[in-house]
């Protein structure tokens, strides 16, 4: 090392030691860990309105650093009963609610969702026939004792990721889906798939926190997925936004109501 340094010219010393300290710089911002307030943070400045008289958008502010996405919720009688209507990937900001009921008040708020995903597994769905049962669990499982941790502090955050996640083929289109969970406090799990014409894992079905195993039918045949399993804890939502929409600009002024199928013009002679 010493041969090197007395080698290097004043100019290259300099570009040596710049190089160095860049290199710590960028170790230094890889290992530095998010604040949780950071990482799970809530959206802000949630608002809805009228894209058309029966379309409606809403733009927020993304302010999280470590979601894993964010649930769109309505609440159906504008009464804050609130439930989910889409499920978008992380880094969203905005949605269209569309084809809505004319002349309704809806009222909507995004509720973020933070979680490590598990590795992938993957099965191929096979041809048309009868759909076989699971296997039988054995009488004597060993019961999961595997430690666990907490998801909602960036400190054990990647220890919560289950582990081992495997898909097995239930011929011709289940499957049987394991893993090992490590997170102590989950408000559930998500199962998330990968169709061939998506380019992301799209959640499929809510599971309860503390399963481990999943057997679940009808993929379609003769195509492959890939699958696996998010520990998730639901962050504090964003303010809420209501918007009424308009006149079905299909019905015309006045009251609305549904129009009569018209008829097929007559032939001309």
């Amino acid at each position: 090392m010493k041969d090197i340094f007395q080698k290097c010219s004043p100019a290259r010393w300099s570009v040596l030691i710049f190089a160095v300290v860049l290199a710590g710089l960028a170790a230094g911002c890889r290992t530095a860990s998010l604040s949780d307030a950071n990482a799970f943070a809530s959206p802000t400045g949630l608002t809805a309105r009228l894209a058309t008289p029966l379309d409606i958008d809403l733009t927020w502010k993304d302010n999280a650093k470590n979601e894993a996405g964010y649930f769109v919720e309505y609440s159906p009688e504008a009464n804050d009963e609130y439930v989910i209507i889409e499920a978008l990937p992380p880094g969203s900001t905005k949605y269209r609610h569309p084809h809505l009921l004319p002349n309704t008040r809806f009222v909507f708020r995004i509720v973020p969702f933070f979680g490590p995903a598990s590795n992938a597994g993957e099965i191929v769905t096979g041809k048309q026939g009868p759909q076989q049962n699971p296997p039988d669990e054995p009488t004597n499982a060993v019961p999961d004792n595997t430690p666990k941790v907490s998801l909602r502090s960036m400190a054990t955050f990647a220890q919560a990721a289950p582990t081992g996640f495997k898909a097995t083929l239930i011929p011709p289109a289940g499957a049987k889906l394991e893993w090992k969970n490590h997170a102590s406090d989950a408000d559930g799990i998500l199962l998330e798939i990968k169709p061939p014409w998506s380019k992301r894992f799209i959640p499929s079905a809510f599971l309860s926190s503390n399963q481990t195993s999943q057997v679940t039918f009808n993929f379609p045949l003769e195509t492959k997925f890939e699958l696996r399993v998010r520990p998730i804890f639901y962050g504090k939502p964003s303010n809420s936004a209501g918007q009424t929409t308009g006149d079905d600009p299909t019905m015309g002024g006045g009251t609305w109501k549904r129009s009569d199928v018209p008829e097929n013009p007559k032939p001309t002679p």
